[in-house]
């Protein structure tokens, strides 16, 4: 398809859509609660980080229905091509002028890196193994972030959430079962995706102390693909013709990312890196349902056990978070 094609079709079904969903999203970015629904921050980090979820899922989802009909590289090309419009959209609505400002500017440059990194390796895992086994990978870098967390972000820990991880970790464990079968290139891939994850949380954390959520998802997505477009002309081989079937996926995937990098980013402003992480523990045991009903991958008796340990230290975090908050009285949004 012709680039006039495409400009074409997404001015034809992007206008209505494009404004509720900015609408929606500058709600999320800017918009404060009133006085009297005063909702606690952690409350607020804790829904961020489900929305993330659902999100995450809805990705998977798309890559995996993508990966028979395109290549990595057109996938990641029109992934961030098709979240720039939204995201752009709303930084200017909510930050006027000072819409790619950004203060952090070497931490700024980490996160393009590692974020690069971390969807690169998560897109191939989603690609070569099954959608639950690649979620479940990924979503190992919480033992990371909790590891480094104390020595980078200076936050503390408490027995209870140290349970939770553990407890969500042996759920992963269970899940993946790592010591019955041989290191494969597609499990190097999610261990891959988890590390650079790891380091992406603690980076997310402190840029949302001193910048704009909206301004970093910019500079992340609009790095992304000047970096594939320079791909895509150094080895055109993987860079394909696709459909108009096709384009309306990619379409659907470069939306969805646009919300995901705006949920994630602002619930690092409300909670601390290790609750934002072990709340995603959820897209394991979804991944795992959707896998089984879209693509007819089926669980075993271990894989729904470790379902129901992680869906069980994801509901002690939160209620962990619930408790803080009424200890401390903390203020509103």
């Amino acid at each position: 398809m012709l680039c006039g094609d495409i400009v074409c079709l997404y001015a034809k079904i992007s206008p209505i859509a494009v404004k509720n969903v900015i609408r929606f999203f500058y709600a999320i970015e800017s918009h404060p609660m009133p006085r009297s629904l005063v909702i606690p921050r952690s409350l607020v980090g804790v829904g961020l980080s489900l929305s993330a979820v659902l999100f995450g899922v809805l990705t998977g989802i798309l890559v995996k229905k993508l990966s028979p009909d395109v290549t990595l590289v057109t996938t990641l090309f029109y992934r961030f091509l098709f979240s720039l419009p939204i995201l752009f959209a709303v930084a200017l609505y909510s930050r006027g002028r000072a819409w790619l400002q950004i203060n952090q500017r070497k931490t700024m440059c980490l996160r393009v890196f590692f974020g690069f990194c971390g969807i690169m390796f998560w897109f191939l895992s989603l690609r070569n193994m099954p959608f639950g086994l690649a979620t479940s990978l990924f979503q190992s870098s919480v033992i990371f972030i909790t590891l480094m967390s104390p020595f980078l972000l200076g936050e503390k820990v408490g027995i209870y959430r140290w349970s939770a991880v553990i407890a969500g970790l042996t759920g992963v464990v269970i899940i993946t079962d790592p010591f019955s079968g041989e290191m494969t290139l597609a499990v190097l891939y999610g261990v891959g995706a988890a590390l650079a994850g790891a380091v992406l949380s603690i980076l997310l954390r402190r840029l949302g102390k001193g910048d704009s959520p909206i301004s970093v998802a910019c500079w992340y997505n609009a790095s992304g693909f000047v970096a594939l477009s320079i791909i895509a002309l150094v080895v055109p081989s993987q860079f394909h013709a696709i459909s108009k079937t096709v384009l309306f996926d990619l379409i659907f995937l470069g939306v969805i990312g646009a919300g995901m990098q705006i949920v994630l980013t602002s619930a690092y402003r409300y909670s601390e890196a290790v609750v934002v992480a072990s709340m995603r523990y959820l897209q394991m045991p979804l991944s795992g349902v959707v896998g089984y009903v879209i693509f007819a991958e089926t669980m075993s008796m271990s894989e729904i056990l470790g379902a129901l340990v992680i869906i069980s230290s994801c509901l002690v975090i939160a209620w962990r978070e619930l408790v803080r908050a009424r200890e401390v009285n903390q203020p509103g949004i």
